[in-house]
């Protein structure tokens, strides 16, 4: 059989078309155009809008504050002070005090000798005015009584005027005289602001004054003539209340004084105010002391000068000399 001509094979094969290639070409490009535009333009934004934020304390940069620190101390250095107007005062009193009236001569005095006038020489010397007055310098003042030497504001000579102790001062070469001039030599040398009493006592007690007085040159004065006159009288009397007679009566009178030191002169035979009771025990007389010093809550040096004291009785008092920080002196 005779071969097909070469033409008619080729003529029968299936051309290949090309439209399929450029369709799929445009589509990815297409795809890729519209996921540009979702990218770029589509895609939602999440993020918020930027705020502006500061904090409640801010911090100055060191300098700065320095600087204003500065400022401000200069500005209160530099700015005027305040002006005030000067206080003038005027005096309170008058330059020349008026003239006091002419009052009436009279030996009655209401007020040295009454005790409700509250101790005004008393006062005025504790209040340093009377000293100023006497150029005296204010402070304790030194005494001396028969050899014992203390020195203190508020002195008080406590003495007993019996006849049994001027009977034995006499022995012990102590006369009237020189009692009285050793009780006036111990207020003279006393400052005029130190206060100072006189109790004498036997059975009974006396005072020259119901208060501490100051010793000026007044009190002085009537002092020393008191003794010259009433030292051995023994029928004096004080106001100031006391349970006992004696020398507890007597101690009892010289705490409501209130004294620093007291001056005890005696023969230490101290009898009762009572026939019969025989003399005040020892043990007695110490308990009123103790009770005393509890009551006025004070604890003056008590001294003690005897005129020929039994040895028994001496030792009891020199016993309570120490105990009171005093000193104990027998002539």
């Amino acid at each position: 059989m005779p071969a097909a001509p070469a033409h008619s094979s080729i003529a029968t094969k299936p051309k290949r078309s090309k439209i399929g290639p450029l369709a799929l070409a445009l589509l990815i490009q297409a795809g890729l155009l519209f996921l540009a535009v979702f990218v770029v333009v589509l895609v939602p934004e999440f993020k918020s809008d930027p705020e502006f934020v500061a904090r409640k304390k801010i911090y100055l940069p060191q300098k700065e504050l320095e600087h204003k620190v500065a400022l401000a101390e200069f500005q209160n250095a530099a700015s005027s002070p305040m002006q005030l107007e000067r206080i003038s005062t005027q005096a309170l009193l008058p330059d020349a005090m008026p003239a006091l009236p002419q009052m009436p001569k009279s030996d009655f005095n209401p007020i040295e000798r009454n005790p409700a006038a509250l101790q005004s020489d008393s006062l005025l010397g504790q209040s340093g005015v009377l000293g100023a007055l006497q150029g005296l310098q204010t402070g304790s003042s030194s005494a001396s009584l028969f050899g014992i030497e203390d020195s203190g504001q508020r002195i008080l000579i406590l003495f007993d005027n019996s006849a049994s102790v001027w009977n034995k001062a006499s022995q012990a070469g102590v006369s009237t005289m020189r009692f009285v001039q050793e009780l006036s030599t111990l207020i003279d040398g006393l400052n005029a602001n130190t206060q100072f009493a006189l109790v004498p006592f036997s059975r009974s007690v006396g005072s020259f004054r119901d208060y501490m007085i100051a010793g000026g040159a007044r009190n002085k004065r009537a002092a020393k003539a008191w003794i010259t006159e009433k030292v051995r009288t023994q029928s004096l009397m004080t106001q100031l209340p006391h349970a006992a007679d004696g020398v507890q009566g007597a101690f009892m009178v010289a705490f409501q004084m209130e004294p620093d030191v007291i001056f005890l002169v005696s023969d230490a035979d101290f009898q009762r105010n009572i026939p019969k009771q025989g003399d005040v025990p020892w043990d007695e007389l110490e308990r009123t002391l103790r009770d005393l010093t509890r009551e006025y809550g004070i604890e003056p040096r008590i001294h003690f000068i005897g005129f020929q004291v039994e040895p028994e009785a001496a030792a009891s008092m020199e016993k309570i000399t120490r105990r009171y920080k005093g000193k104990f002196q027998k002539l």
